[in-house]
């Protein structure tokens, strides 16, 4: 058996989402792997021990097994390795004991499975269902939705610069106040479904804006998004991950892909994540 996912990148609604708000989730290539095969000694391979996935797989029944997870992005994180790898074994999990898919149960067991630090779930949904996302996080309730725009469209990077999530939840104080991170997301759905490009464009600068007005992005970061957005085809650009300092992604018009590659070459930027 051979169970895939696509990487993950939010779009918006980072931070805000882990104290009661929402958040969009992209989910593109390339894809994660988990081979299942049976075997005498159940083991696994290529999943970190101290994983919200390994310690999922020690609390679980997975006898006589053999798993491995594959990693596109070779360990260099940003993308969701560890959220793939428990949205897979989620499936798995799922498939050998014959139960119905429970949001609320499985933010429950992920939750768990992640100890002390505290995670708001929706990139382990938007990796489980494969697929773009809205995510509540005061319902659990995740929405499929589509890249609407037919003269729109993005490219991610990954930086040199990488902050260790897990390190950075654990540190992160509570945001008191969300609601104009929480607005932004709103504003940013609500363009999206109702595909009106400019606004979409708009909202996705707001949000990264109030990111940076919070002190939640590097100065990297910031100074790379200001050298983007004076490129004339570039509609909006923002950092992701933590800090917003994994990856950045960049909104532009469709027609002027290349260009804009190319661009983003002389910055310093390497291949769009969806073509390395």
């Amino acid at each position: 058996m051979i169970f895939s996912t696509g990487s993950k990148t939010f779009l918006v609604g980072e931070y805000s989402v882990l104290f009661g708000g929402s958040a969009i989730v992209l989910i593109t290539p390339p894809n994660f792997l988990l081979t299942v095969k049976k075997s005498v000694i159940s083991r696994t391979e290529r999943v970190n021990e101290c994983s919200p996935a390994s310690v999922f797989y020690k609390d679980h029944d997975f006898e006589n097994l053999h798993i491995d997870f594959q990693d596109p992005h070779g360990g260099k994180g940003g993308f969701g390795a560890s959220s793939a790898q428990f949205a897979l074994f989620y499936q798995l999990y799922l498939k050998q004991t014959n139960q119905k898919f429970n949001p609320h149960v499985m933010l429950q067991d992920y939750r768990k499975s992640c100890g002390k630090i505290h995670v708001s779930g929706a990139d382990c949904f938007a990796q489980f269902f494969n697929h773009h996302i809205f995510f509540d996080s005061k319902t659990t309730r995740a929405e499929k939705i589509n890249w609407n725009f037919s003269n729109l469209d993005f490219a991610i990077f990954k930086t040199n610069t990488k902050v260790a999530t897990h390190l950075h939840l654990q540190k992160l104080n509570r945001i008191s106040d969300i609601s104009d991170l929480e607005n932004a997301t709103i504003k940013v759905k609500e363009s999206l479904l109702a595909e009106n490009e400019e606004l979409f464009a708009k909202n996705v600068q707001v949000f990264f804006y109030i990111l940076q007005k919070k002190g939640l992005v590097i100065d990297r970061t910031s100074t790379m998004v200001e050298k983007l957005l004076k490129i004339d085809e570039v509609r909006a650009a923002k950092g992701c991950g933590a800090l917003s300092a994994d990856t950045i992604i960049v909104i532009f018009y469709r027609l002027y892909r290349n260009a804009v590659m190319e661009e983003c070459k002389k910055l310093g930027l390497g291949a769009d994540l969806r073509e390395d």
